[in-house]
C-alpha cells in the first residue's frame, strides 16, 4: 500500500502563500485573518505532522477551518515503512508506492523523495537491506492493478493519470484510478492488455507538453480496446492532485479529446451562434486605459526613468489612483518580482512611492503590493525557474504582474528565438493561471548608429515586437535641452501598433514636490474628453 505524505498532499494544497521554511513550510493560518504567514508546519516524530500558529490558534481549530481531522493525516502504524525502509539513494523517502501482480503479490516499490526524485527498487533477499535499487528481471505493471482489473470486469470506469499522487486524489473522491511507473513517455503495450473490453477510461492530462503528448499516446493505444475512452486537463492546475486540491470538482475538468461516436460531428458555433453566446464587454482594470490580460511592453534608454514610471503605476493602481486621471479606480492586487534590484533599493523607491499615496488620502491596502526579489535574474527556460514562477503566481492571484527586465528573465543570448518564445510562453502561462492578470514589464532599447535617433523598439527577438497588446517607449522630448541628463519631459511613443484604442498620454512631466515623479501632461485618443491636461491640473488626485 502506497505511503501518504499528509503535510504536502493534503494540508499544503488547502493553504494559500505557502514557501518553504528551513526543513518545513510557512502559510497564511486559516484559523484568523492572517495578513502574512504565520503558520509553521513541519513533520512529528510522534504525530504526522505539527502545526504552529504564532498567533496561538490552536491546531485543531486550523485543521477545522480547512475541513480536516487528525484522524485525516494519520496512516495507521502497519501501512507505513518501517524507519529503515525509508532510505533512499536520493534521501528519504516521504512516499513510498507498491507495484504488484494481479494477485496483490509485491513486485517493486516507487520511492519518492522531498525533492521529487523518484526511485524504484524491488525486494532481494541478498541484500543486507532487503532491497535491490533497479528493476532488473521484474516486469513493470501498473499502479493498484488488482483494483483496475477488478473495475475493467465489473464495467466501472478507471481514471488514469499521470503520477501516483494524482491516484491517491482521485480514490479519495471514490475513483478507482491508476497510473504507471516512470512518468510520462513510460507506457508500454503490455499495460493497454489490462484494459481490453473497458466501458470507460477517462484519462487526465498533466497541463505541460509531456503530460498532453503522454495522454495523447496511452489514449491511441486504449481507443482499439475500450469502449470509451476521453482526456481531460485542468483549466487552472497542473495536474489531478493539484485540481482536487485547490477545492475544484471532477466536473470541473475540461474535456479536451473523446472516441465517442456521435452521429452528428460537434462543429464550432457560427458567427450568430458566436455572437450570441456571450458578453463582449470589456474587463476593465483601468477604464479605458488597462484591461484584464494585456501585455504592456515599455522601453527607453538607460537612466531615462522607465521603472519609476512602472512602479509609480504599480502603486497607484494598488492604491486606487487613476494613474492619468484625477480621480480613484478600484484598488488591484499587484506583485513585483524585480530581477534586476535589491531589497535596499526598492526600500528607497517604493518607500518614497508609498509615501506618496498615503499624502493621497490612498494609501496603498496592506497585502495590496507584493514584491519579491530576484537580482540573480531568473531563467524561464529552465522548468524549475518556470515553475517557481507560477506558483507564486498561483499563490498572489495579482490582476497586476509586473516582472523585469526582460533580459534578465532567460540566460539565453537576448536576439536567441527560441529563448524568448520560451520565455513569453512561461510568462503567458503566468497570465493564464492569474487569471487574466495585466502582465507589465520593461525591455531595454536600442542605441542610434551615426547621429540617428535611438530605436524604441525591445533589443532582442523580434517576437517582441508581436508579443505584446501595448508596446510604449520613453523617449527625451525635442524641447528639452540635450545636455540635460534627467530631461523634464519624455514623450510616450508607441513602437507597436496598439491592438485597441486607449486614452494613453503621448507625455509626462517631473512632478513638483508632493506630485508623482511623472505626471502625465497629454491624451492621444481623438475626442477624448480629457483633451490636453496640464500637469497642474492633474497633481489635485484627491480620495474618493
Amino acid at each position: 500500500m502506497g505511503v501518504m505524505d499528509p503535510l504536502r498532499e493534503v494540508i499544503l494544497p488547502k493553504l494559500d502563500m505557502v514557501k518553504k521554511a528551513g526543513a518545513g513550510f510557512q502559510a497564511r493560518c486559516p484559523a484568523h485573518e492572517d495578513r502574512a504567514p504565520s503558520l509553521s508546519l513541519g513533520y512529528g516524530s510522534k504525530q504526522p505532522v505539527v502545526l504552529n500558529c504564532h498567533a496561538g490558534c490552536d491546531s485543531e481549530d486550523i485543521l477545522k477551518a480547512i475541513g480536516l481531522e487528525w484522524k485525516d493525516l494519520s496512516t495507521p502504524r502497519e501501512d507505513r515503512p518501517a524507519d529503515g525502509d525509508t532510505w533512499t539513494p536520493a534521501g528519504p523517502a516521504i512516499a513510498i508506492y507498491d507495484y504488484t501482480d494481479a494477485d496483490g503479490k509485491l513486485l517493486y516499490q516507487v520511492c519518492r523523495t522531498a525533492t521529487k526524485d523518484f526511485r524504484q527498487r524491488r525486494p532481494d533477499p541478498a541484500k543486507k537491506s532487503g532491497w535491490a535499487w533497479n528493476l532488473n528481471g521484474v516486469s513493470r505493471t501498473l499502479y493498484r492493478l488488482p483494483k483496475v482489473i477488478d473495475a475493467v470486469k465489473s464495467g466501472r470506469e478507471v481514471w488514469l493519470c499521470e503520477g501516483e499522487k494524482d491516484v491517491h486524489a482521485l480514490e479519495a473522491v471514490g475513483m478507482t484510478a491508476t497510473c504507471n511507473s516512470g512518468g510520462a513517455g513510460k507506457w508500454s503495450p503490455e499495460f493497454t492488455e489490462y484494459f481490453q473490453g473497458a466501458a470507460v477510461v477517462r484519462i487526465v492530462a498533466d497541463a505541460d507538453d509531456a503530460g498532453r503528448k503522454h495522454a495523447r499516446m496511452v489514449f491511441e493505444a486504449l481507443s482499439h480496446v475500450v469502449e470509451l475512452v476521453e482526456i481531460y486537463e485542468s483549466p487552472k492546475h497542473k495536474d489531478a492532485a493539484a485540481h482536487l486540491g485547490a477545492g475544484l470538482e471532477l466536473h470541473e475538468l475540461e474535456q479536451t479529446a473523446t472516441t465517442e461516436d456521435t452521429s452528428e460531428p460537434v462543429l464550432a458555433p457560427d458567427l450568430w451562434e458566436f455572437l450570441a453566446e456571450g458578453d463582449d464587454a470589456y474587463d476593465w482594470l483601468v477604464p479605458d486605459v488597462l484591461e484584464r490580460g494585456d501585455r504592456l511592453m515599455i522601453t527607453g534608454a538607460e537612466g531615462l526613468g522607465k521603472s519609476v514610471w512602472c512602479r509609480q503605476l504599480c502603486v497607484q493602481l494598488a492604491a486606487g489612483i487613476h494613474p492619468f486621471q484625477p480621480g480613484t479606480v478600484d484598488p488591484v492586487r499587484v506583485l513585483v518580482v524585480d530581477c534586476e534590484n535589491s531589497t535596499r533599493q526598492n526600500r528607497r523607491h517604493y518607500g518614497i512611492l508609498g509615501g506618496l499615496s498615503i499624502s493621497k488620502g490612498r494609501r496603498v491596502p496592506d497585502g495590496g503590493l507584493r514584491l519579491i526579489h530576484r537580482p540573480e535574474g531568473i531563467d524561464l527556460t529552465r522548468g524549475d525557474d518556470a515553475e517557481w514562477l507560477l506558483e507564486r503566481v498561483r499563490a498572489h492571484r495579482p490582476d497586476v504582474l509586473y516582472i523585469g527586465p526582460f533580459y534578465r528573465l532567460h540566460n539565453a543570448d537576448i536576439n536567441d528565438e527560441v529563448a524568448a518564445r520560451k520565455t513569453v510562453s512561461v510568462l503567458d502561462a503566468a497570465r493564464t493561471v492569474g487569471d487574466g492578470c495585466v502582465l507589465l514589464m520593461e525591455a531595454h532599447a536600442g542605441h542610434g548608429q551615426n547621429g540617428s535617433q535611438r530605436a524604441l523598439r525591445p533589443v532582442g527577438s523580434s517576437l517582441l515586437l508581436r508579443w505584446p497588446e501595448f508596446g510604449f517607449g520613453l523617449r527625451r522630448a525635442k524641447e528639452c535641452d540635450p545636455a540635460d541628463a534627467r530631461p523634464s519631459l519624455v514623450d510616450l511613443e508607441a513602437w507597436r501598433g496598439a491592438r485597441d484604442e486607449r486614452d494613453w498620454p503621448t507625455s509626462f512631466r517631473h512632478g513638483r514636490r508632493g506630485d508623482w515623479p511623472w505626471m502625465p501632461e497629454m491624451f492621444k485618443t481623438a475626442g477624448s474628453s480629457l483633451g490636453a491636461l496640464s500637469a497642474d491640473a492633474l497633481s489635485g488626485e484627491r480620495a474618493a
